[in-house]
């Protein structure tokens, strides 16, 4: 049975006179879905840093997102943050790197699956979708899939400058799309039910980094010819907010196209 939470030690700098000092661990919730910012503000051009790597690490070891200027796509694997940047690099990110929109969580699997027939992208999000129906789809699922890859076509945005344009706009002149050939690597994907619709993208969002951490960013086709695959099933979320004039002027409402859009990278 997977352990709900986890107890992690704190510095206290309190001076105690009694000779039992008070249990000063944290409790962290290993089945939630944390989430800086929504995707709505993300995609009407809310590109500054609400978070940072590190805090975004602090709430798990596995997940995607961006960097502030809508720089390149994010990678979070065992722990690591990675960046795929526009110009086809991998980096790793240090944990003051500023964050506009993540999601991660602490990966414990609860499902896992071997594919042995060649999938397409879409063929493999039918694939998932079967396992989340049968799971619970009102609910919130984190996917790993170790796989070989025959193609693997990924996109990355390179940094923006003020004043921003809305992501649509965006992606019309400054994503940089990749096709490669013969990969292995893993698939990280994040499932979100319909209700959070606009919140964060409904359905399947893939990144993708290949096992020798060079190559990677945000998956628009694929195709596979067989993978290991280990889904989390989480019943929890967690949303920071940004608190700054700009964000609270934004309209989020009616983003529906523009997020379609940004995710198939038209």
């Amino acid at each position: 049975m997977k352990s709900r939470f986890l107890l992690l030690p704190v510095l206290v700098t309190t001076l105690f006179t009694s000779c039992n000092p008070p249990d000063t661990r944290i409790a962290i919730n290993m089945e939630c879905v944390y989430q800086v910012s929504t995707l709505q503000a993300l995609v009407a051009g809310y590109y500054y840093g609400v978070s940072t790597v590190g805090d975004v690490l602090a709430h798990g070891n596995i997940g995607l997102g961006t960097f502030d200027g809508a720089d390149g796509e994010m990678i979070v694997l065992d722990g690591l943050c990675y960046k795929a940047s526009y110009d086809g690099t991998v980096e790793l990110q240090g944990r003051d790197t500023p964050v506009p929109f993540a999601s991660t969580t602490w990966f414990e699997p609860d499902i896992t699956a071997n594919f042995t027939t060649t999938l397409d992208m879409e063929a493999l999000k039918a694939e998932l979708d079967k396992i989340v129906q049968k799971n619970g789809a009102n609910t919130f699922y984190v996917m790993r899939m170790e796989g070989s890859f025959p193609d693997m076509k990924v996109r990355a945005i390179s940094k923006q400058e003020e004043p921003y344009l809305p992501l649509d706009k965006v992606t019309e002149t400054c994503q940089y799309v990749y096709d490669y050939k013969n990969l292995e690597g893993t698939l990280i994907a994040l499932y979100c039910p319909p209700y959070v619709t606009g919140v964060n993208a409904v359905g399947w969002h893939l990144h993708f980094l290949s096992s020798d951490k060079s190559k990677g960013g945000h998956v628009l086709g694929l195709t596979m010819s067989h993978g290991s695959m280990a889904m989390d099933r989480t019943d929890f979320f967690q949303m920071e907010l940004p608190n700054t004039d700009k964000f609270n002027s934004l309209n989020l409402l009616g983003q529906e196209d523009a997020i379609d859009k940004v995710e198939k990278g038209k």
